[in-house]
């Protein structure tokens, strides 16, 4: 029969022993990783999807995502890219050895945002068989919460923020000097899709109106230049105001969404664009196909 004193120390070890496996499996660089010699640089992710839950607006959200080489190469990173200029992604080292691994960060900026919310993040690297890696920041805007009692105040700090930073290169630089489709695909599109047919709930579709009746077709082109009146999340885009637009590029925007109504009318714009499409179902793989 074993000592109690003995049983004691057994019991110690063994606790030591499980405290000293969850910290190698928890630590990142110190877990083990299964290292194909003769393969050429393989990438592996621990969650291709990072939910970062329930956050508030106007604030400054981080999370990262860990890469490995569990090749017998290299790794290289040459790029990685956002879908987003409000979601900004830098990598700790682009070079990664064989058995080791890197870290990506990122930082969302929540400015003008309410509701479930969907970034990408494109790792491009010399992974032979996956040389674009699609990551994904996923969670869902809520108002700051207000002390006592309070009303809850859906007014953004700075109606602008979107013109501003980072967010500036989606929602203002990428329009410069544009008009009609291509002024509304490069500073539209990413909240409204591509169509104007609305955008999960980033936003809602611009076609549910008649623009052939006058009233209607200048409340768009308010909404347009002064913001929306009911939606923090649409900022004025008129240079009056502070926003990136003069008047004749926010008519051919007008102009635009006509004649997708009218196409839309006429039964061509049934479907959902390709591309579109397509995030979904590279993000439904993800959710499926975590590593």
């Amino acid at each position: 029969m074993r000592s109690p004193s003995r049983l004691v120390i057994i019991g110690i070890m063994a606790l030591l022993a499980f405290c000293a496996g969850w910290y190698i499996l928890a630590t990142p660089g110190r877990k083990p990783v299964v290292i194909s010699v003769y393969e050429p640089p393989i990438i592996s992710v621990e969650d291709r999807v990072r939910d970062i839950g329930q956050v508030p607006t106007d604030s400054k959200e981080r999370t990262s995502f860990l890469l490995y080489n569990i090749g017998g190469q290299h790794l290289r990173i040459t790029a990685v890219d956002t879908s987003c200029g409000c979601t900004v992604a830098d990598v700790s080292k682009k070079v990664v050895a064989p058995g080791d691994f890197t870290r990506i960060r990122v930082e969302l900026d929540t400015s003008l945002k309410l509701g479930k919310l969907r970034k990408t993040i494109t790792v491009h690297s010399n992974d032979p068989k996956r040389p674009d890696l699609p990551l994904f920041v996923v969670g869902e805007v809520l108002p700051k919460p207000m002390e006592g009692h309070a009303r809850i105040n859906l007014q953004p700090r700075d109606r602008l923020a979107l013109f501003k930073g980072d967010c500036a290169k989606c929602h203002a630089n990428a329009g410069k000097g544009k008009s009609g489709k291509a002024l509304f695909l490069a500073d539209c599109a990413m909240c409204h899709g591509v169509n104007a047919m609305g955008n999960h709930s980033a936003g809602p579709s611009l076609l549910g109106g008649d623009y052939e009746n006058e009233a209607y077709h200048a409340q768009m082109r308010r909404v347009i230049a002064n913001g929306s009146p009911k939606s923090p999340q649409m900022p004025p885009f008129s240079q009056k105001d502070g926003g990136p637009l003069n008047d004749d590029q926010m008519d051919s925007l007008v102009g635009f969404l006509k004649f997708q109504s009218f196409q839309q009318r006429m039964g061509l714009l049934n479907k959902p664009d390709s591309a579109e499409l397509e995030d979904e179902t590279v993000f439904q793989d993800a959710l499926k196909e975590p590593h």
